[in-house]
């Protein structure tokens, strides 16, 4: 299988990939398992419509064997969300490695359904890397260079999933990685088509400041005016204390444990009820509704009453200069009435309506932004070939 483009976000409540402008999702959880359960987990066959939701697959690390619920079957494992415990390292995770050869798996067992064992050659492959990570290093390069060359290995792996099993094998041939966030000022200029968007102007004479809200950290960028790339490190501000998946487990272990076994339960719950502002329980087995709103929402607020601040301080400007706010990333959709309710309250309503944008497709703006300059530079290349072979 021959895939010209690939682009990941590995975020720590989703692993978001596109393969060849094919969009899909998988919960950024991991349980390892031993070979006898992977061996013994599937009854019958899992049909193709249920597959993204019984990820089981077998990769090889130094010699050794090892195997992996992923994504949905991991999600509710008591140690399959281990990673939004602690700032993990994506250039040396397990998550990462594992989230994405599953993805692979899966994209492969939808396009080529029959084909039990075959080499994927991807021409292209672009990800991300968070600020706090990259600001650890003496310099950026340095840990962009080392998540990129991760993908570089050829890798044989299986997927075990009953009705899917296959053994494939993965070559990447160039591999690049950028900054979360900063990468996502291309999808603002930019649709997939790589048209440019209507609303582009309002940038031009503007600095730009794009707060990228996740699981695990806030990453705030500056960039000057015309949606330029920002000029040095210090353009970069990261936040980790406030963990949105952290506090999200603390106050489920404070408030919520009669209600949430685990922290994923409860971050669902919150993600569909988050436009209604009413969270309404309703127990499985009784079907007897518990109004959770009075205990929830001060939880939301104070989280984006923080956040925004911070956003707000991030990087001092000189008078005379406009700024213009861009709110994105998964957490930024799900908190949006709230944050939007803060800066009502303290800049006022004119100001919000001219100076700060919540993009409807914000928790997506990171691999749209990965896709739009991976299908950029695919172009180049093919564009570079064809004038080389008529010279």
């Amino acid at each position: 299988m021959n895939i010209k483009r690939a682009v990941c976000d590995f975020g720590n409540s989703l692993c978001q990939q596109m393969i060849d402008g094919f969009y899909f999702e998988l919960p950024s959880s991991i349980k390892e398992i031993k070979e006898k359960e992977a061996k013994g987990l599937f009854a019958n066959e899992v049909s193709l419509h249920e597959l993204h939701r019984q990820l089981v697959i077998r990769i090889n690390e130094n010699g050794s064997d090892r195997y992996f619920k992923v994504g949905e079957k991991a999600k509710m494992d008591l140690q399959g969300n281990n990673h939004i415990h602690s700032l993990h390292d994506k250039t040396k995770s397990d998550t990462v490695l594992v989230t994405w050869l599953a993805g692979l798996a899966y994209y492969h067992a939808r396009q080529q359904p029959d084909v039990s064992e075959e080499t994927i050659e991807i021409g292209y492959f672009g990800t991300l890397l968070p600020v706090w990570l990259l600001k650890k290093s003496e310099r950026f390069g340095e840990k962009l260079e080392a998540m990129a060359s991760r993908f570089k290995a050829v890798r044989t792996f299986e997927l075990l999933t009953a009705g899917h099993v296959r053994t494939l094998e993965v070559r990447v041939e160039q591999s690049r990685c950028r900054v979360e966030g900063e990468t996502a000022r291309f999808a603002l200029k930019y649709d997939l088509e790589l048209n440019q968007k209507d609303d582009v102007a309002k940038y031009d004479d503007a600095h730009t400041v794009i707060n990228d809200i996740g699981g695990q950290s806030q990453d705030v960028c500056k960039l000057p005016p015309g949606l330029g790339a920002p000029g040095t490190a210090d353009d970069f501000h990261s936040v980790t204390d406030q963990s949105f998946l952290k506090v999200l487990e603390q106050f489920r272990m404070d408030k919520l444990m009669d209600y949430f076994q685990d922290v994923r339960s409860l971050e669902a719950f919150i993600v569909a009820n988050h436009e209604t502002q009413h969270f309404i329980y309703k127990d499985p087995v009784t079907h007897e509704e518990t109004d959770l709103t009075e205990t929830i929402e001060p939880m939301l607020r104070h989280f984006s009453e923080v956040a925004m601040e911070r956003t707000l301080h991030s990087f001092q400007f000189s008078y005379g200069q406009t700024i213009q706010y861009v709110h994105i990333g998964g957490v930024t959709q799900i908190l949006r009435f709230y944050m939007e309710e803060y800066l009502v309250q303290t800049l006022g309503e004119d100001v919000i309506k001219q100076y700060h944008s919540f993009p409807s497709d914000s928790r997506k703006l990171n691999i749209y932004g990965s896709e739009i300059i991976a299908k950029s530079e695919v172009k180049k290349q093919e564009a570079a070939a064809a004038n080389k072979e008529h010279v």
